[in-house]
Formats: structure tokens, sequence, C-alpha cells
């Protein structure tokens, strides 16, 4: 057993396998940047610089495992290539350039193939959030705390049977202990219907879940000739790859309503679904129905997936507010996964390139817009987006 926090090449989100699929058959030979960016006033990781690249020296030695590619195979919808490509694979921390710029802050740039690189962000992000809380706290002294509050969460999912809920908190968790232990308290609940981390799945026999994430369409600004057709054709792409499987689309890369104006009838007809990731989840869902309704497409018959922050409190009221009108689920992260007392960490890892074109997150938050300020206001401008 590797002695890193991450001993699994599947220690990671499912959305980044089927993203990597994708690249894998469609874009072998793009190329990106991703950068490190952490949101929190006042916090220095600074001292955490080489203890991240001890962690990652370690990463050449993941490899996939036969149990662990009969687990992929049996989810049906990754192919025997993939599968045997993924079995080949090796991480490489040469990279990934780990630094303390002239600020004094900590910096991370990974650079390479798409189809090499994708699968980084995660278990880095992981591996930082697990490296930071054992400096600055301890689990013991607050392990009390973090089951009360756990246990908390359970009883009001009891009292809402039909609230449907996966757990998303890889990217933010307190530990990789502490979310082996948080899913084994909720895999118990009839309406936890799984987690997107796809090692924790397979070892507690149940689904992984999970689609895209933002990078799979800000990449497509570099990968079409018109930038206004990025969208459409990261849709589509997407399709062509798993068909009505994994239906679920990632709506505000470029804002929701530039998404609806690329959301005709066929491609709300294909994909079983949305997911909200920012802005106000109940005008999201008002609209989402609106334009189902709009298409003449029943909204009862599509999935919303709200995963935007969320708290078991919040996931209640929408759950309460959209019942009957349209299907929904909910992603908890963070509130799920690292919430024990000690303020979590806000750190995520972007795509900034592909194919050396400035790649851009604007999403339905303006502070959150991530990338190139020109790109994003390209962007805006091309999207019609505010």
């Amino acid at each position: 057993m590797i002695k890193s926090i991450i001993q699994s090449i599947l220690d990671s989100d499912l959305y980044k396998l089927t993203m990597q699929q994708t690249v894998f058959h469609q874009y072998p030979n793009a190329k990106v940047k991703y950068i490190f960016k952490l949101r929190n006033d006042g916090v220095n990781l600074a001292f955490l610089r080489d203890a991240i690249v001890e962690e990652l020296s370690n990463w050449d030695k993941l490899f996939l495992t036969s149990q662990e590619a009969s687990f992929l195979r049996g989810l049906g919808f990754f192919q025997e290539d993939y599968i045997e490509y993924l079995a080949q694979y090796r991480f490489d921390p040469s990279l990934v350039n780990v630094f303390v710029d002239r600020g004094g802050n900590l910096q991370i740039k990974i650079e390479g193939p798409w189809l090499d690189t994708i699968l980084y962000e995660v278990p880095l992000l992981a591996i930082i959030n697990e490296l930071y809380f054992r400096e600055t706290s301890n689990l013991p002294e607050i392990q009390a705390e973090g089951s009360k509050r756990l246990l908390e969460k359970v009883e009001m999912l009891k009292k809402h049977p039909r609230l449907m809920l996966a757990e998303f908190g890889t990217r933010r968790r307190y530990s990789r202990e502490w979310q082996e232990y948080v899913f084994g308290v909720l895999n118990d609940l009839p309406n936890v219907v799984g987690t997107s981390n796809v090692r924790l799945a397979m070892d507690n026999d149940t689904k992984p879940i999970g689609t895209m994430a933002h990078e799979y369409l800000c990449a497509h600004l570099g990968l079409v000739d018109n930038l206004g057709t990025a969208q459409k054709r990261a849709l589509h792409v997407w399709l062509q790859e798993y068909g009505t499987n994994l239906g679920v689309a990632l709506t505000d890369t470029f804002t929701t309503p530039a998404f609806f104006k690329d959301f005709g009838h066929v491609l709300a007809n294909a994909f079983s679904g949305v997911r909200h990731d920012s802005g106000d989840p109940i005008k999201f869902g008002i609209d989402t129905i609106a334009h189902y309704e709009s298409l003449g497409i029943d909204p009862r018959t599509k999935t919303i997936v709200f995963s935007d922050g969320l708290d078991i409190p919040e996931a209640i009221r929408i759950f309460e507010t959209f019942t009957g009108l349209i299907g929904i689920s909910f992603g908890v992260g963070t509130n799920l996964t690292n919430d024990l007392g000690p303020k979590a960490l806000n750190i995520v890892i972007k795509l900034i390139e592909c194919d050396d074109t400035y790649c851009v997150k604007l999403s339905d938050n303006p502070g959150k817009a991530i990338g190139n300020a020109k790109q994003i206001d390209n962007v805006r401008e091309i999207y019609g987006a505010k």
C-alpha cells in the first residue's frame, strides 16, 4: 500500500474519468494549462509547498488495479479501449509545478496534454486540504463535533425520505479518512444515491455520480473555429460519446441564459436534465421549467441536479419548492465532508488555456468569473452574457 494520501487512481470524482474518456476519443492531442486559486482571505498556504511535492512524488506509483478495471466495466458507459488506456496510465509529477511566488503565495501550474493532465485537479485539491488541516487542527479533538453535525444532517434527511442526494465532497474534504467515515454513515440512508468519488463508490458497493465539469465546456473555446459554437459543440460531442447515458448538462459555464439559447429541442430532449452550480437556485429552477415548457417538453420528465455550495437545510428548501414540478436531486460537498468546526478552504484548480486559446468560465455569479480579462469580455459579448 502506498504511504500517501492518495492511494488509488480512482480516488477522484467520476466526471474526471468521463471527461478523460471523451478526450481520449475526441481530442487526444489537445494541450492545456491549469492554475491553482485560493479564495480564502487571510490564508497563506506557502508552508505546504514541500509536503505537496512529496505527496506528488508518490503518484507515479498509482495504477488501475484489475478490481478497479472490473468496477469501471460494470458501470456500462466506459469503453474497453479507454479502460485499457487507463490501465497503462501513470501520473507524471513533472507536469506539475508547485512553487512559492515572490509575494510568498503558493502557486501551482499544470501544463501538458489534456489527456494526461485532466486527472490531476481533484487529488491535488484533496491533498492540499488534508495537509492543511493536519497542520492547523487535530481530528481527535474535533471529531465529536463533526460527528454531531453529521448526525443532525442525517436526522434532517430521514424526515425527507424523497429528497435524493449524492455526496460530492472529494475536492474539499477534511481528509480521506473523514470522507470515508462520512459516506459510510450516509450510505445507510435510502435517499443517498451515491458519491462522486469512484473508489469510495466501489468500496461501498454503490454508484459513482457525475457527468461533466466546467473545464469540459471551457476547453471547447480552443477546440472550435468560432467561439460562439463552443458550448453547443461540447454538448453534441458529449452525446456522441455517451448517448442517453450520463445525460446531465452543466449550465453556467458561459451563464445560464446563454446555455438555454444553445439548449434547443434536440439537446433538451436528449439530455435527461441539467445541473445548477451558481446563482439563485430558485430562479434557476423556475427558468428551467419555463425553458422546457417553451420547447413542449414536460419538465416532470427531466431533472435538475442542484450542487452549488449546498447544506442540507438549503437542499430541503429547494426540494419543497420544486417537488412535483420537475425532477430534482442534490449534490452536497464541503458541508458534508468538511464540517467539523474549522473553516473550510475555498480552493480551485481551473483550466486557463486549451491549444493556445484562453479558456474562461463566466458562471452566474460575476465575481466567480475566471480567466484572461480580455477573453472574459470577449466571451461575454459573444454569448450575450451580462
